[in-house]
């Protein structure tokens, strides 16, 4: 028979109103309890009634569409959150986040207890463990900004991006060029480094280096600065536009001609004139909230995993 809250209780040594606490994800026991109790939990393999839960708390999962946000968020990704806000508001659907924060597995026993229809992720992959948790609750979920294979996904292509980027520098006759990323391996900036690299092959006279800093405009514009002294560059891709404020400021305040070009297009590049790669973010978040809703609204699982590729455009404001 399948596991009680009464059987957590009673393995647990709590009692039913302190497990049911945990399993609400109420902040009203010490993490010691919430630890032990959901310990039991996944030992049990317990799994929540879900029609006398909504009964209890009227919340039912075929209106709530979650979202997973990684532990640093972007501007980029807020623009993306947006447009899924939007998109999902006009569909009477309801958006919870989640913030994966500094404990991963938290998170996800929080988003095993709770309801919804289905997730967009928008973060590096899932776990095989998380994934699986998901099936087990007929969740389905849709990766943003992020590709996996025979995994549903929308995204930009970032190769051809970063091949966009090159192209930028190349036209302006830079041959001392500098990439700049921050310091998290992730799909997006390989992809972009790639992208960049295969269109910079062959070109005789052009040399490339790369300096890694942490997700911060202070240290971009530290780094810019330095190189911009040192005179060892004509021209710099930044990751995105997050750090590639940072060089606009380190070429004004130095009063150098170098060359610049970042990466999404957020709002504040069009203000500053930044020249970079464009990617919607609202637009890839309308589409991620679309997809997901003729997801949960379909009776069968499709055969095939939603799978879209957006194309990147190069915005040239003479950086």
């Amino acid at each position: 028979m399948a596991a009680t809250i009464k059987d957590i209780a009673r393995i647990s040594g709590f009692g039913v109103g302190t497990v049911s606490r945990v399993l609400n994800g109420s902040p009203r026991v010490s993490p010691e309890t919430r630890a032990r109790v959901l310990e039991v939990a996944r030992e049990l393999r317990y799994r929540p009634n879900k029609l006398a839960k909504m009964l209890v708390t009227g919340r039912f999962p075929d209106t709530t569409i979650g979202i997973i946000l990684p532990l640093i968020t972007h501007r980029f990704s807020l623009e993306i959150i947006g447009g899924i806000y939007s998109g999902l508001s006009r569909s009477g659907y309801n958006l919870l986040v989640f913030n994966l924060g500094k404990d991963r597995e938290q998170v996800f026993e929080h988003i095993r207890y709770s309801h919804f229809a289905g997730l967009l992720a928008l973060l590096d992959p899932l776990k095989s463990e998380e994934k699986q948790m998901l099936e087990e609750h007929h969740s389905r979920f849709i990766y943003l900004d992020y590709h996996e294979q025979g995994e549903s996904s929308i995204h930009y292509d970032h190769f051809r991006g970063g091949g966009l980027a090159a192209s930028y520098l190349l036209h302006k006759n830079c041959r001392n060029i500098l990439f700049i990323g921050d310091r998290a391996d992730t799909q997006q900036r390989r992809e972009r480094l790639e992208g960049f690299k295969d269109a910079l092959s062959g070109r005789e006279g052009i040399s490339l280096r790369e300096v890694y800093v942490e997700h911060d405009e202070e240290a971009a514009y530290a780094a810019a600065l330095r190189e911009i002294h040192a005179g060892r560059v004509e021209g710099i891709f930044f990751y995105c536009d997050d750090l590639a404020l940072g060089g606009l400021r380190a070429k004004r305040d130095s009063g150098s001609s170098i060359r610049i070009v970042g990466y999404d297009d957020i709002q504040a590049a069009g203000y500053l004139g930044l020249s970079t790669v464009r990617q919607d973010g609202d637009r890839l978040g309308r589409l991620g909230a679309r997809q997901i809703v003729e997801l949960v609204r379909a009776e069968a699982a499709p055969h095939e995993p939603v799978s879209l590729t957006l194309q990147p455009e190069l915005i040239d404001r003479n950086s």
